[in-house]
């Protein structure tokens, strides 16, 4: 297995070799900070998304070690992130393999749109839009709004530009990109219905959500179970904002009341802060640049994980039953922590308009009310009830992909359909043309025989006021 990526195993795998790409780490932080306070307007800031994914496709294509592998070697099988690095989709073209997508982030219609799948916009809404499945009238016009946008953004500029990427990088390819993003032979969900909502799917996208997860819990640092040792009677709350968004860039005034808060609370809070020197840290914190996050989570002591709102931190509540208090930043994390607030095992707040009452007593409501951690185990127990472990279920049909030579029978029509013949609009437009025809020759004959009807009426007039005259 050779897998291409920006973070390398800390333990070597017999049959796993990496291909690092640490340039894809460039700016990035900016990138982060840049996204929550840059002023940018819808389409710029969808211009700005699209560029940063140009770069991490173009860091890919261009490494000198990826370029080796595509002049010497031969795979088997290719297996993608579908998150908007479409070039890299070219891969699959060039060794003649097929191939499978993972979308960490569940599914919209731009996941369902490369697999043929319906996207019903009056309750799917778009991961990017702090909706859930139950809109209201303004919200859907908002979600279409966006889907039109986003639709037409790609098609005009997130895609001639990654094209561009392969016609550069893999100027032997002379397939069009459209053409090879419809040849997916399945596409692996981090959902599932019991971690958002239920909705249609056609056969070849397969819900994984939480196959990620495999620890039971058996680990966890010296360090901090010599913290929480310290005080064995005394519950936990675990702090994160995930990899992506780093707590040491919160401003000055968000860090002070977040540490007069948590020195205030009689709790052990273990919080994930990048840096080593923290002013100021109460007693009861313990920061760590890293944690092993679902054995952490597992814990029994903890009772609390405050959390950016990613969908893997979600899902990972959910998994291990844990309450969760969300600070969306960015992204997916608003309509995660939305739905969460909404099946009743979360509460949120604004990290740039904190306060410390606000805060404090948020995290006490939801430490002291069993009622969080009662919901959150029943969906707990919802999620669990599978008859096959996800990341099981994942590799069932990685393996039936294989198999089957791409399994191209899983595919709908509707994946090799043209936007316009997928969704009728040249039947729609044949019979709109058919029906304003037939109206324009009814409005016409309408007018005629009402001229005649008049015309003959008032001959019929004139007539009879000849004969009174005569």
């Amino acid at each position: 297995m050779t897998v291409i990526n920006a973070h390398p195993q800390k333990e070597q795998i017999k049959n796993y070799r990496d291909i690092l790409i640490m340039d894809v780490h460039t700016g990035y932080d900016d990138f982060i900070q840049s996204v929550q306070t840059g002023n940018r307007n819808d389409w710029e800031d969808l211009s700005y998304f699209a560029d940063f994914f140009y770069n991490i496709s173009e860091a890919v294509l261009k490494s000198s070690s990826v370029q080796d592998i595509i002049d010497k070697e031969n795979f088997d099988l290719l297996i993608v992130e579908t998150l908007s690095m479409e070039a890299v989709y070219a891969l699959a073209k060039h060794f003649e393999v097929p191939l499978i997508g993972v979308s960490s982030f569940g599914t919209d219609f731009t996941i369902d749109d490369l697999m043929g799948n319906v996207s019903p916009l009056a309750y799917t809404p778009l991961h990017t839009l702090d909706f859930t499945e139950k809109m209201s009238f303004s919200q859907r016009l908002q979600n279409i709004y966006w889907y039109a946008l986003t639709l037409l953004h790609n098609y005009w500029v997130h895609l001639p530009k990654q094209q561009n990427l392969v016609t550069k990088y893999l100027p032997h390819i002379t397939t069009d990109l459209r053409q090879i993003r419809s040849n997916f032979s399945l596409m692996l969900l981090n959902q599932h219905f019991s971690l958002s909502f239920p909705r249609p799917y056609v056969p070849n996208m397969i819900e994984v959500g939480g196959f990620h997860i495999q620890s039971k819990g058996s680990y966890l640092p010296s360090e901090v179970e010599e913290f929480l040792h310290s005080s064995p009677n005394t519950e936990v709350i675990y702090f994160s904002l995930g990899s992506n968004m780093k707590s040491k860039y919160l401003s000055p005034f968000v860090l002070n009341i977040i540490k007069e808060v948590f020195g205030s609370l009689p709790y052990k809070i273990l919080w994930k802060f990048e840096d080593p020197h923290l002013p100021n840290k109460p007693d009861n914190v313990f920061i760590s640049p890293w944690f092993p996050q679902t054995d952490i989570l597992a814990s029994p002591r903890v009772k609390l994980f405050i959390t950016h709102g990613g969908l893997l931190s979600t899902v990972e509540s959910i998994y291990h039953g844990k309450p969760l208090l969300g600070v969306p930043l960015f992204y997916d994390q608003k309509a995660n922590v939305k739905k969460a607030e909404q099946m009743g095992f979360a509460l949120s707040l604004d990290i740039h308009n904190l306060s410390t009452g606000s805060l404090r007593e948020t995290i006490l409501e939801m430490m002291n009310n069993n009622k969080y951690k009662q919901k959150v185990k029943e969906i707990s127990k919802i999620y669990h009830d599978q008859p096959i472990k996800p990341i099981d279920l994942a590799i069932y049909w990685t393996e039936y992909v294989l198999r089957h030579r791409g399994a191209y029978h899983m595919q709908t029509e509707a994946q090799k359909m043209s936007f316009i013949k997928k969704h009728s609009l040249d039947t729609l437009g044949v019979i709109a043309s058919i029906s304003l025809v037939v109206a324009v020759v009814c409005y016409y004959l309408t007018v005629k025989l009402i001229k005649l009807a008049f015309k003959k009426a008032m001959s019929k007039k004139v007539t009879k006021s000849s004969k009174k005259l005569s």
